[in-house]
């Protein structure tokens, strides 16, 4: 599964694998609904500090033969660059980007991505190697999407879909998902990590609800203030949002439905469809 250019800084114990599948529950204990507070802003020293520092990580130029370029200092540079995260979160990495391959297959191969960083020597998920940050994707039909220029504020409906659809691949593999819309400091990349697994539509997560009530206003024109707290008219627009979908089971306790769904709103969005 790992790429010819992957080596191994230390050796990671079977303990702490568990852990990263389990969603790292020493961080983010239990099934919390709480979202995780995070520092983002990852600059060019601490990835290089995080390079060199690693203890018990993976190192990797590519998921899944797709080569991670970091944009951060220098806006299209394409030179190879080490990330480091644990085996388990790579492995999360690599069945996400063939989700996100096989979602948006109409648009071609993905020919890069780019993120603002995974391992960084910063407190939380990203300090556990549990956690990326994504500022954009290309494919090989040249269609691209890029949270670093905020798409998911763009005047235009079909990119603000994309910018959800990627999240939405995003959300199959990872639990905490903080988008645009989340607040400022995520305007620019989505962050997806570890914390608090499994996945689920949990209605006490501001930033699970501000996705759902994202979606519903892009997909269905639902009106709803953006505001993260599930109420009566959110869940009126849920229900209508799963109808449509023809989604059956509870995607609030159940990670199957929940994933089904997600599967669903990405097709529907790569494909610049209403719901």
């Amino acid at each position: 599964m790992f790429e010819n250019n992957v080596t191994r800084r230390g050796f990671v114990t079977g303990a702490a694998a568990v852990a990263g599948l389990a969603g790292l529950s020493t961080i983010a204990p239990g099934l919390a609904g709480a979202d995780p507070k995070t520092g983002d802003q990852h600059t060019e020293a601490e990835i290089k500090a995080a390079e060199v520092g690693a203890l018990a990580m993976m190192t990797f130029q590519k998921i899944d033969g797709t080569p991670v370029y970091y944009w951060r200092s220098n806006r299209g540079n394409t030179t190879a660059r080490n990330w480091q995260a644990t085996d388990a979160f790579y492995n999360a990495l690599v069945a996400w980007i063939r989700d996100l391959r096989s979602l948006s297959s109409s648009y071609g191969s993905i020919s890069y991505i780019v993120s603002a960083g995974f391992y960084v020597d910063k407190p939380g998920q990203h300090g556990a190697g549990t956690a990326m940050d994504l500022d954009h994707v290309r494919w090989s039909g040249g269609t691209t999407i890029s949270p670093l220029d905020q798409a998911h504020a763009s005047g235009t409906a079909s990119v603000r879909k994309r910018y959800l659809a990627t999240e939405a691949v995003c959300r199959r593999r990872f639990r905490y998902v903080l988008d645009g819309w989340y607040n400022a400091d995520h305007a620019d990349h989505i962050h997806a990590d570890f914390g608090g697994m499994p996945v689920r539509a949990v209605k006490d997560s501001e930033s699970d609800t501000k996705f759902v009530q994202a979606v519903c206003n892009n997909f269905r024109g639902a009106g709803l203030a953006i505001d993260g707290i599930w109420g009566p008219n959110t869940t009126s627009a849920f229900n209508g949002l799963k109808s449509a979908l023809g989604v059956t089971g509870d995607p609030h306790t159940s990670s199957s439905v929940w994933q089904s769904m997600l599967s669903k709103i990405a097709t529907k969005g790569f494909a610049n469809q209403n719901i």
